[in-house]
Parts: C-alpha cells; structure tokens; sequence
C-alpha cells in the first residue's frame, strides 16, 4: 500500500461555501437526531440533549454558520455546552476549541464534466476490469442488504452500524437513500454500496457498503462508485462524500488507513472540518426554580 497517497491530497477547510457545508448541521438531518434525543431546532441549527440528571447536563449543538447556538438552561449543577460549527474561522469568547479536527475524503462535482479525469490509473482500471466483467448494476433493497451483509469481510460492529444507519435514514427520508448494487450475469450478488442524498446541501454521503468474494475479482466497488458519482451529478449534486479520513502524516498502525488510502484513487479533497468548541458554566443557586421538562430543552434568558 502506497501511503505516500495520503500525503498528495489536497486538504481544504470548511468556509462560508455551499460546496463546504454538512449535512450534519442541516434541517435534514433533524428527524433523523431525533429519533434517540431530545432535539431542539434554531435559527442556525439544532441542539441535542446527550445526557442531563441533577449533577450534569451535557448539549451538543450544531450551527450552519460562525454564530454561536442559544445558550439554554441546565436543570443541574454543572452545564457542558458542545459547539460544532460548519465553518472556520470560530472565535468568541467563553468558547474553548479542544480535541482533533475530524477530517472528511469529498470529491467536489463540476456537472457534466468527466469526473474521471480526477481520478487515479489505479481506478480507473479497475473501472475497466468491472466494465468488461458484464456485471449489471441495479437498485436494491434494505431487505437484500440485510440477507447479504453476512457474506462479506467487514467486522461485525460496522455491519451493524451501516444496517442501523440505513435504517434510520430510510424511516425519515426514505426518497434520499439508494442502495446500489452489483450482479454478476447470472445474479449472483457482487457488491452493495448505500448513500443518501440532502439536497439541502447539494451532497451525497456515503453510508456504507461491502463485496463479496466474486465481488473482489471484478472490482465491484468501484463499478459502484462510478455509477454513485454518475447519480449524484443526475441529481444535481455539488459533491460526494466518503466520510472519515486519515490526516495526511497518519501512524502505519492507525486502523483507517487502509479504506482511506482507498478513497485517495477518486479525486477526493480532505475537508477538515473545525475543532469542537466547548464552554462549561456552573450554577449552585436556584437550582431548585428550573424544572425541565422531558424531551424539552430550554433557552436561557
């Protein structure tokens, strides 16, 4: 493996730019967030509740812009208020960043442009083995995902996370996701790829996929991302995203090196996303006047 690739990508920071947004801070994704917290929308984002009792309260919000999120009321004696903004640069008062920037693997979408261009020999080869294969590309559904995850080489708990997050995309956007899949002539399944589109933010996010032995051979996953990008661009998308990302000067040892030297063949740019913000405030009086209510957040005044 050639890790000399992570070092060669283009690294970019999130401005004030629709091509630079996430969908992590956007109204899309609100259904989706609250389905296991208490979740409450403002003018810029959302802010979820992780976890509150008498001694902690801990929020978590998210913002589409450089404007701090409401503070709001803590029902306890100690308040840890989490900001993940969407862009840099981040600077107020009272706000402390802390802990490592997450980093993102995004090709950027020029219309009708030849995508491939951008993309390595390496890929681009595979791309030929695939397409010479006569394998058959099609949608699928959640239920052969299921029936199939067991029958290729990812550990269990990232089965387990790609199924739980299909899920619960496919509850509350259910025309956002595409499950693509690859056959070999005969309809032997070869690979599956899962994405979901937010329009809000002209994106489409990759969620999981796997292949299987026979898969292996002809190159199935990248048949499928090639026809992903090709549906993104059919969509009017500004870019794909291939989610988490190794830093270009990662240990050997790092676990992720290995899917993001893999991502590096399809004209990817790193996106670091901005530091997490955090500001912790203590109240030992009049604790007793706040009565939350559950599921409610409550802004401060």
């Amino acid at each position: 493996m050639d890790l000399r690739r992570l070092r060669r990508v283009k690294d970019v920071c999130p401005l004030l730019h629709p091509h630079h947004a996430s969908m992590t801070s956007s109204r899309w994704v609100l259904p989706i967030a609250a389905r296991n917290r208490p979740v409450a929308p403002h003018e810029n984002g959302h802010t979820v509740a992780l976890f509150s009792n008498r001694l902690l309260t801990w929020h978590r919000s998210f913002t589409r812009d450089v404007a701090p999120p409401p503070a709001f009321e803590p029902p306890s004696y100690i308040y840890v208020h989490e900001w993940v903004a969407d862009s840099f640069p981040v600077h107020h008062d009272g706000w402390r960043a802390f802990g490592l920037s997450q980093k993102q693997g995004v090709t950027f979408l020029n219309g009708d442009a030849d995508y491939r261009q951008s993309w390595s020999d390496h890929a681009r080869r595979h791309l030929k083995i695939f397409t010479r294969s006569g394998a058959k590309l099609r949608l699928g559904t959640f239920d052969e995902l299921k029936k199939h995850a067991r029958d290729c080489y990812l550990a269990e708990e990232v089965l387990e996370h790609t199924l739980e997050q299909t899920e619960s995309v496919l509850i509350e956007h259910p025309s956002d996701v595409e499950i693509l899949v690859a056959e070999s002539a005969t309809g032997e399944p070869l690979g599956f790829f899962v994405a979901t589109t937010c329009d809000e933010v002209r994106q489409s996010y990759y969620i999981g996929g796997f292949y299987t032995a026979a898969g292996a051979r002809v190159q199935a996953m990248t048949g499928l991302i090639d026809w992903w990008f090709a549906r993104s661009i059919a969509r009017g998308c500004a870019s794909v995203n291939f989610g988490d990302m190794s830093g270009p000067r990662t240990p050997w040892f790092d676990p992720a090196i290995g899917y993001s030297n893999f991502k590096t063949h399809f004209g990817i740019h790193r996106v670091w996303r901005p530091r997490t913000l955090w500001r912790i405030r203590f109240r030992f009086r009049n604790l007793d006047a706040v009565v939350p209510v559950a599921g409610i957040l409550t802004p401060h005044t």
